[in-house]
């Protein structure tokens, strides 16, 4: 019986054409049942630009190649970060690009060079309360270290996971700002196409911004009134809506299916394939740049102060609650997975309709009678 030994395997930079490239050797076996070398790719220079930083990365590969039972010495939490980058980021590319970011900006920098067993819950608790981001931001941190250690705890490369015992809330610290009904309506009279048909999908439809931008002709149902959500748009890259509950087919309003035709007549692109609001090429829209040059100060002129997107979405919940929607059909509407999502984070009464119901509750309690 051939005897089994934890492979080190090797580190080399290989000149490219365009760059460099730090590749990583170690042996594998064939089809045949032989040990051959294989060659895999780390990163090129840039991505890592020292030894030591290619080092770190070739640990999470060492950790793959050998079996579990080998694995005799202690891992880095770098480490084990690389090797969820190379083998269990989520495939959405919103949620690919937000990992990457959190464990790139914040995790790594503090937490990558210590190993596994270093990682005490206080440390890590300590650690995130100064800084200086949301708190919903640091809940993210927080999830996404519970997920590496459970990844770790699967891998047998540690027993614990710290991380249960963090605590860390998410309360806002600021109350969403939602637009009254005047205030749309006056931000919709300074507008113009595309930017007010995107004002009114997301203030009449509650839909998000990427679901806006990755509205197709063919996703609407002149006949039947209908739209349909079926993708989103993010960083110019197309992909599924964020759940399955996005995406789900609403009902228009005769009024929004008017605004659709009297579009649909301007549009340039107007087949079944094409982006309902589609830039001069066909793609998507740029909404960042619509935002601020069109959006913003539209609103400022209009006296609402300073507004993003998903103020519209915000505002939309709200007016579901002032028509009196009943709490499930404001969850479909807004098609939230959970029903909590609806009533906690995003429905609100606005301030003078909490004045106005508190005022008539206390004339019915101490009204003289007759």
């Amino acid at each position: 019986m051939r005897r089994v030994r934890y492979q080190s395997g090797s580190l080399e930079l290989l000149t490219g054409v365009k760059e460099d490239v730090w590749t990583f050797r170690y042996y594998g076996e064939g089809p045949d049942g032989r040990r051959r070398y294989r060659r895999l790719r780390v990163g090129t220079r840039n991505e890592y630009p020292t030894r030591t930083a290619a080092q770190k990365a070739v640990d999470a590969l060492r950790c793959t190649i050998n079996n579990q039972s080998l694995q005799t010495r202690s891992f880095s939490f770098g480490a084990l970060i690389e090797r969820y980058l190379r083998e269990e980021l989520p495939e959405r590319f919103s949620t690919r690009v937000s990992y990457s970011s959190l464990l790139r900006r914040w995790i790594k920098p503090k937490w990558g060079d210590a190993l596994l067993e270093e990682i005490k819950p206080m440390d890590v608790e300590h650690w995130l309360r100064p800084l200086p981001i949301a708190p919903k931001t640091k809940v993210n941190i927080r999830n996404l270290m519970h997920l590496l250690f459970e990844c770790a705890r699967r891998w047998d490369l540690t027993d614990r996971n710290p991380v249960e015992l963090v605590r860390q809330g998410g309360k806002r610290r600021q109350t969403p700002r939602r637009l009254t009904v005047e205030e749309i309506r006056r931000l919709l009279i300074g507008l113009e196409d595309p930017c007010r048909l995107m004002v009114i999908l997301a203030g009449c439809l509650g839909l998000r911004i990427g679901e806006i931008l990755g509205l197709q002709w063919g996703d609407i149902d002149f006949l039947g009134g209908t739209l349909t959500v079926r993708r989103a748009v993010y960083q110019y890259h197309v992909g599924p809506a964020k759940t399955a509950c996005s995406e789900a087919a609403l009902p228009l309003a005769p009024e929004v299916l008017r605004v659709f035709e009297e579009w649909f007549g301007e549009a340039f692109y107007r087949s079944g394939s094409d982006y309902v609001l589609a830039s001069k090429r066909g793609g998507p829209v740029d909404a960042d740049k619509l935002r601020s040059e069109i959006l913003q100060p539209a609103a400022l002129r209009a006296g609402i102060g300073k507004i993003g997107w998903h103020t519209l979405r915000h505002s939309f919940a709200t007016a579901l609650d002032v028509a009196g929607a009943r709490a499930k059909v404001a969850q479909e509407l807004m098609r939230h997975a959970n029903y909590s999502t609806t009533m906690d984070i995003y429905t609100g009464a606005l301030e003078r309709d909490k004045r106005e119901t508190a005022s008539r509750v206390a004339q019915a309690l101490l009204a003289p009678k007759n």
